[in-house]
């Protein structure tokens, strides 16, 4: 999946996303979350770093599983819950819930932590034809959240110091953090318009690059084979 142009990666997923949203079934929810964390771990996503991640969402979809087992619809079960011989509507239900909650932070999780979050930009640039002042002050904002970190333990320290406690979320230490913000935005735009970025202004690329067959078939997989799968299957 690292390998994929996040472009493509993006539609596909969405557009797998959409077939589930049309479809109430337990079965093909958990198919492409278990899929998805396979896929995670093909790409060699740390196990830490996807574990904890995965933590509140499984806490989230027990919790859904449990309100949609307890305030269910009373009626008849669907057709796929007598196949599965699934006799309670309730337990239908509350499977129908938790496991759209996985499927759907599954394959989030799958397009963040397998996508650079550069070449993502720079792909969103090139196929959806993104401005590219936007782009680039994506990527410049990007590069001010290490100094944001920086000047937030820096304040936290200077209040330590001083002797006083402050809340994590204190507004003494997030005006400092906001007056920051400011001056960087206006910094950041000068530089831009001192480097000659406008919206009219028409750039090169220093390296192109090109959809391979790899990003065609997950176009495909995505955006036709699946659709036309949900559509047959009964």
């Amino acid at each position: 999946m690292r390998t994929l142009d996040p472009a493509c990666k993006f539609v596909s997923l969405l557009c797998a996303t959409f077939v589930l949203a049309a479809r109430h079934d337990p079965v093909w929810n958990l198919a492409a979350f278990f899929l998805a964390v396979g896929w995670m771990l093909i790409s060699r996503v740390r196990g830490k770093t996807m574990g904890l991640l995965l933590l509140p969402v499984l806490l989230t979809a027990a919790g859904m599983f449990f309100t949609g087992y307890r305030f269910s619809a009373d009626g008849a079960l669907p057709f796929r819950a007598e196949t599965l011989h699934i006799g309670d509507s309730a337990l239908w239900n509350g499977l129908t819930l938790s496991s759209r909650v996985l499927a759907y932070a599954g394959l989030g999780l799958l397009f963040a932590l397998t996508t650079d979050r550069v070449d993502m930009v720079r792909s969103f640039q090139r196929r959806f034809r993104l401005p590219q002042v936007f782009a680039y002050g994506l990527l410049a904002a990007w590069g001010i959240f290490p100094q944001a970190a920086r000047e937030y333990r820096r304040t936290k320290a200077a209040f330590r110091a001083r002797g006083i406690r402050v809340a994590p979320m204190s507004p003494a230490l997030l005006k400092p953090l906001l007056v920051k913000a400011v001056r960087w935005s206006e910094e950041l735009s000068v530089a831009m318009e001192s480097k000659g970025f406008s919206s009219g202004a028409e750039r090169s690329e220093f390296a192109r690059s090109r959809l391979r067959r790899r990003d065609w078939a997950a176009l495909l997989c995505g955006c036709v084979l699946l659709p036309l799968a949900a559509a047959l299957w009964k």
